[in-house]
């Protein structure tokens, strides 16, 4: 018989029987990936976690490329420290060494999804790799679907992996379901809608990047506008920041604010109603 030392549960702190377990009952478990590694030069594997007591133990859980259930062409080094979903395929528990899939999960997933869904239904797809040529996104179950970024909807001057980091998520549509071929195509919904702001009008935004004095601002997931960035000014990036419009202009994707000021907007307003009431004034005589 083991005994768990005082205060604690033995399956907590001797991690094998939940993963024969998970095994056994082919269960889906959500794994961090942890590094990406070539062993033995034959392509890269994912080095990955179950969680802080499996660390504590050692076991390293494997993913190679051929089970990573990646689109052609889509790089595993973007998805480091990142959760995916997988399955457990063998233990070798003399190496501490727990073989996964994710190509399976991912499989049933999409099966499930091309039986599902209906062209030109929105989704909410979470933004998973971003480069310069375009992004990755996860439209559900690990379904990755690439939009390149001749498709992307880009503020002014913002790149592409400022404007949508992976963990971002962006609304898309369905524009093709090919049963036959196991795919399905979306595409980007705009973000710059008309309308969507006025000048003067207060928002509130989070700081995405720093340039030369001038602060990228993130006020909606995919709308991004520009404002001055004084050195006096005390914010950072991932800060959230009160602003006012400017100038907004959906077809050019250009939004332009500054700092939201309450006494500066008082003043202009008793400057707008000395003005008037000097009119007033002048019309009367």
């Amino acid at each position: 018989m083991r005994f768990a030392p005082e205060g604690t549960n033995y399956r907590d702190i001797d991690p094998w029987d939940a993963l024969y377990t998970a095994r056994d009952k082919e269960q889906t478990l959500n794994v961090t990936i942890v590094n990406v590694r070539s062993i033995n030069g034959h392509g890269y594997t994912w080095e990955v976690s179950f969680g802080e007591q499996e660390d504590l133990f050692g076991i390293v859980g494997l993913i190679p490329e051929s089970e990573s259930g990646l689109p052609e062409g889509t790089s595993m080094n973007w998805f480091k420290h990142q959760v995916v979903a997988a399955k457990i395929k063998g233990i070798d528990r003399k190496n501490s060494i727990v073989a996964l899939t994710r190509k399976e999960v991912v499989e049933e997933n999409l099966r499930r999804m091309i039986e599902q869904l209906e062209e030109s239904e929105q989704l909410l797809a979470l933004v998973r790799a971003s480069s310069p040529s375009g992004i990755v996104v996860d439209i559900g179950g690990g379904v990755l679907v690439r939009i390149p970024r001749r498709e992307i909807k880009l503020s002014r001057a913002v790149p592409v992996e400022v404007q949508y980091p992976p963990g971002q998520f962006v609304k898309v549509q369905v524009t093709g379901i090919d049963k036959a071929a196991k795919k399905i195509d979306v595409s980007m919904i705009d973000p710059w809608q008309p309308g969507e702001y006025v000048r003067g009008e207060m928002v509130t935004g989070k700081i995405i990047q720093i340039k030369d004095n001038i602060a990228f601002v993130q006020t909606k997931p995919g709308l991004v506008g520009i404002a001055p960035y004084p050195k006096s000014e005390q914010v950072k990036i991932g800060e959230t920041v009160k602003y006012q419009v400017q100038r907004y202009d959906p077809d050019n994707r250009v939004l332009h604010l500054v700092r939201w000021d309450e006494e500066r907007i008082r003043g202009r307003r008793r400057q707008r109603a000395r003005k008037r009431r000097e009119r007033a004034s002048e019309q009367r005589y």
